[in-house]
């Protein structure tokens, strides 16, 4: 499970893609998964932090731009 399920903070998900995409090269995309609902502002602000936060910095980071996927 430590492989297949991510969590915390927007650094630690910025490196562990990071980390995939050293170890494997490109891939096509990620499936974000939300199954916790129990808290959906919780919820909600974990999807708005992936768009807004964690994506762009990988993005940075292996030189992809969002207008060219």
């Amino acid at each position: 499970m430590d492989k297949l399920v991510w969590h915390g903070s927007v650094n630690k998900i910025v490196d562990h893609i990071l980390a995939m995409h050293e170890e494997i090269g490109e891939f096509g995309e990620l499936v974000y998964a939300g199954m916790d609902w129990t808290d959906p502002a919780l919820a909600k602000r974990s999807m708005e932090l992936m768009a807004t936060e964690v994506m762009p910095r990988v993005n940075r980071a292996i030189g992809t731009s969002v207008a060219a996927q």
